[in-house]
């Protein structure tokens, strides 16, 4: 089969869990036999030559790699401040370079991870041409221009539209920085440069919120992009939602005619199941992820705490891979910064029960399967995607995402520790159904069938 990816780009320049994913599916598609290629949105020439184009890089293995000059802005999490940035792109990938492009890879299917740079002009061209396109849930990009519905208020949006996207993105990061800081050179710099914000010092504050009006004339440019991505969306011919969650999320905003809901996997994810013994005097608990309150953090460290002052005091806390390097305010809380795939084995069996206490609606959770492949146990919010495997396990391990719902929820927990070696046990004793080589063989049924509709 002849495959067509479009992302954000390859490691190391870019990172995260959709990269670790496409980047991974490719070569294990590229290495069972089939023709893989991959398009993402490269860098913005200052000077001359500003014309878009497709131009070829070097292959990654087997899989050639292209990369599109001057694509519109990548903005990450960035927000969008001028939407026209994007509606009025002064050029547009040419028939002559579509043909050309479309001629030298030919794919059957276009496995699209992201909407951001993407040229609408190239799905609509390889749309014309009888490619089916595949969209992965790994966020919200194109429903939310901040990709997680979380707004000013560091709060879940519950009425996305025009004239709250406006208001919500109005001290957003321009364009040019959104073109300096995705350039190819800066990218090499990324965890150097990286600034440790919070959702307070790029948006609006709540106060402001509150009594400002939004520009009518900016809710018409917010209007036309929500619109520009929705069409783009409408067109594709099958989703692959990564959870229930993405499914139910998106299909309040788009009509979806194929779909297919299928945890997610990556190339790291290995069979390490094992049993565990629980020492009841110290539950040792971690927190893998950035601290930010659409994560969870600072509402588990709130419930924790409240747990330490009512004298429940069997437990510890590790925090690996936030931005916030902090002083504990608490001793039994330790931060430990970022780790690397070689140390997972030796951090997970120092962990007795992950939390992934998300605010945000979040699409899957690869930290929550790669913790149950160790045979740790997770507590995971309602709104984690990845709630549909701890379902199959236990679902009194899922938990409304709030104070006093963790506080119960943990209280419990700490007060009766066998309920987690028998969460480990029956991980460790059930067939284990998310290995990457078996979901590669999934994703190449769903293409299948997309093909055939």
């Amino acid at each position: 089969m002849r495959i067509l990816h479009f992302t954000l780009g390859l490691p190391p320049n870019r990172s995260g869990g959709l990269t670790k994913y496409s980047t991974d599916l490719m070569v294990a598609q590229s290495a069972n036999g089939d023709t893989v290629s991959l398009l993402y949105p490269g860098d913005f020439t200052f000077w001359k030559f500003r014309n878009k184009r497709i131009e070829q890089q070097n292959f990654l293995r087997e899989i050639a790699v292209y990369e599109i000059k001057n694509p519109c802005p990548v903005p990450l999490l960035h927000g969008i401040k001028e939407p026209l940035s994007i509606l009025n792109e002064s050029y547009k990938l040419s028939n002559d370079d579509l043909e050309n492009f479309y001629e030298t890879v030919k794919p059957e299917v276009m496995h699209i991870h992201t909407l951001m740079g993407m040229p609408p002009e190239l799905l609509t061209f390889f749309k014309a041409k009888g490619v089916k396109t595949v969209f992965t849930s790994h966020d919200y990009f194109g429903l939310c221009l901040k990709v997680n519905f979380i707004n000013q208020d560091s709060r879940f949006c519950e009425k996305p539209g025009a004239s709250v996207c406006e208001l919500c993105n109005r001290n957003s990061k321009n364009t040019l920085f959104l073109r300096l800081r995705n350039s190819s050179y800066l990218l090499r710099y990324k965890d150097k440069l990286s600034i440790k914000t919070n959702s307070s010092t790029n948006n609006v504050s709540k106060k402001s919120f509150d009594i400002i009006l939004p520009d009518s004339v900016r809710v018409e440019k917010y209007e036309r992009l929500i619109n520009y991505y929705h069409n783009l969306l409408n067109q594709i011919d099958c989703f692959h939602f990564n959870s229930s969650i993405s499914r139910e999320q998106y299909e309040k905003f788009i009509t979806v005619r194929q779909a297919v809901v299928l945890p997610i996997s990556h190339a790291g994810i290995t069979d390490s199941r094992k049993l565990k013994a629980f020492n009841s005097d110290c539950i040792r608990l971690a927190f893998i992820g950035h601290t930010t309150d659409y994560k969870g953090f600072p509402m588990l460290k709130n419930a924790l705490c409240k747990l330490n002052e009512n004298g429940i005091e069997n437990w510890s806390l590790q925090v690996w891979g936030g931005l916030i390097a902090a002083d504990s305010d608490n001793d039994k809380i330790s931060y430990k910064g970022k780790f690397s795939h070689e140390n997972l084995k030796t951090i997970y069996d120092d962990i007795d029960l992950l939390v992934v206490p998300s605010i945000w609606k979040e699409t899957f959770s690869l930290i929550t399967l790669e913790a149950l492949s160790y045979g740790v146990p997770v507590l995971v919010s309602s709104n984690v995607g990845a709630k549909d495997i701890i379902e199959n396990y236990n679902s009194e391990f899922i938990c409304y995402p709030s104070v006093d719902a963790l506080y119960s929820k943990l209280e419990t927990i700490l007060s009766n520790t066998v309920v987690l070696k028998d969460f480990n046990q029956k991980i460790c004793t059930e067939t284990f159904e998310y290995l990457f080589e078996d979901h590669v063989q999934k994703m190449k049924q769903l293409y299948l069938n997309a093909i055939e509709n």
